[in-house]
């Protein structure tokens, strides 16, 4: 392959050549409680430690049921056989007529059934056109930069990402483009541990991550639609979005607004709305077994997240600065009946600055962006959903990754005074108050920030 990612002359009589070589027989155990014998031909992908990473993953998630299940680049059929012998119904695709041949064989050998075809994710029109309630892809993830000697032409190929967009954004265009995801549908994406997916239309976890002895991590990042279930409500006018939405159950019930007229900060102060403001609020938990101040900072860091722009600063526990100024604000409340709880969030988020007030000065996202209220609010609707959503089949929320980002952003906002002492360092605890050398606070009102 040269340098644009094209197969050369040299190489097609390479691939040529090495359809002499006889067809590897192995024998596959991605557990103690399966084993499949495969015929690999020698152009085909062979099962590695990442498609083991990915068919432990599959087994967790239990039987299939009849459910629908698609595999894009089935190589050799591992995963296919594996899926289709958990009761999926299986659909699989590749590239390379060598690899649809492999996984037919490998089905058939094993009794198994499954609908296989050529093509994949590109220009061409997709193979497929049901709707599936897994998706799963193992994607090339080795950029053309990183490619040497080692590497053939068609076998190892499959490994290259040469796509500009990336190969996971494209996916997420084709399953979008032709409707492939059921509902309540997962997308399992087995690529590079910091592989970039835009958030534009589903949430993005990482599930399991494998490391390799050269320092490459490569993980499952699992895809879906966020808060898929729930109210989603527009009010152009109210007294208050948290209000609002305790009337719903649901995680993620979600209601919001242009303008509020009783919105509410921490210590039940008012937040001032002004025209072309944003208010949204969101049941983000329900139960026994809730922790309010992690989901605080989780609410900051979506907005961040919506924003993605540097200059914005996150001061502990609920305020965004943009230079020095409040342009957004995170209010967590909970209302119990009887043995549980329900913990509504609510985000404010000052959209234009035409108004000015007397005791304080504000900032405005159309200083640093042109976001819509629409955009906005979709960005942290998958968000808020990427970060705390919590149900069936989608890796656990992880609070500890939500504290480390959030400490790292303190830090870049400056340290801690707290009855006139500068502390250096400082954590967050499990209920996300700071800890200033064994000393406790939970009130961002007795710290400043230097």
């Amino acid at each position: 392959m040269n340098k644009d990612g094209v197969f050369s002359p040299e190489d097609t009589s390479q691939e040529v050549a090495r359809l002499d070589r006889p067809s590897n027989i192995i024998s596959w155990t991605p557990d103690g409680n399966y084993e499949f014998k495969l015929t690999i031909p020698p152009t085909v992908y062979p099962p590695r430690e990442d498609t083991e990473l990915l068919a432990r993953r599959i087994i967790n998630l239990g039987p299939g049921r009849g459910r629908n299940f698609l595999e894009i680049g089935c190589g050799s059929g591992a995963i296919s056989l594996l899926a289709s012998s958990l009761g999926w119904k299986v659909s699989a695709c590749d590239i390379n007529p060598f690899a649809v041949v492999a996984t037919k064989g490998n089905l058939e050998s094993h009794g198994l059934d499954g609908q296989i075809k050529e093509g994949g994710v590109g220009p061409e029109e997709f193979p497929f056109s049901d709707k599936f309630d897994l998706i799963i892809w193992n994607l090339p993830y080795i950029p053309v930069t990183e490619v040497n000697d080692v590497l053939g032409p068609m076998e190892e190929a499959a490994l290259l990402d040469t796509d500009e967009k990336g190969l996971a954004n494209r996916l997420v265009d084709c399953i979008i483009g032709n409707q492939l995801l059921a509902m309540n549908g997962k997308i399992l994406v087995l690529g590079r541990n910091n592989l970039y997916i835009e958030k534009n239309i589903f949430s993005v976890r990482k599930w399991d991550v494998i490391d390799f002895e050269d320092g490459e991590k490569l993980a499952i990042h699992c895809l879906w639609r966020p808060f898929e279930n729930a109210v989603n409500k527009y009010v152009e006018r109210t007294g208050s979005t948290n209000d609002d939405v305790m009337e719903f159950s649901g995680i993620g019930s979600h209601v919001y607004s242009s303008w509020q007229d009783s919105g509410r900060g921490r210590r039940n102060r008012k937040w001032h709305s002004i025209e072309k403001s944003y208010a949204g609020s969101w049941v983000i938990a329900e139960g026994v077994d809730i922790n309010p101040g992690l989901i605080q900072l989780a609410g900051g860091l979506a907005f961040l997240n919506s924003i993605e722009d540097n200059r914005l600063k996150l001061k502990w526990p609920n305020d965004i600065l943009y230079e020095n100024r409040k342009i957004c604000g995170i209010l967590v409340e909970g209302r119990s009946m009887g043995k549980e709880t329900k913990v509504i969030i609510g985000v404010g988020i000052n959209l234009k600055g035409d108004e000015k007030f007397e005791e304080f000065e504000i900032a405005s996202l159309d200083e640093i962006s042109n976001i819509s209220h629409d955009i906005i609010d979709t960005r942290l609707n998958i968000e808020l959903s990427s970060l705390l959503e919590e149900k069936e089949g989608i890796p656990p929320v992880d609070f500890e990754g939500i504290k480390k980002q959030v400490h790292d952003l303190m830090l870049d906002f400056g340290r801690p005074m707290f009855k006139g002492k500068i502390y250096q360092k400082f954590e967050l605890n499990g209920r996300g108050e700071l800890v200033l050398e064994g000393l406790t606070v939970d009130d961002g009102e007795e710290v400043e920030w230097v």
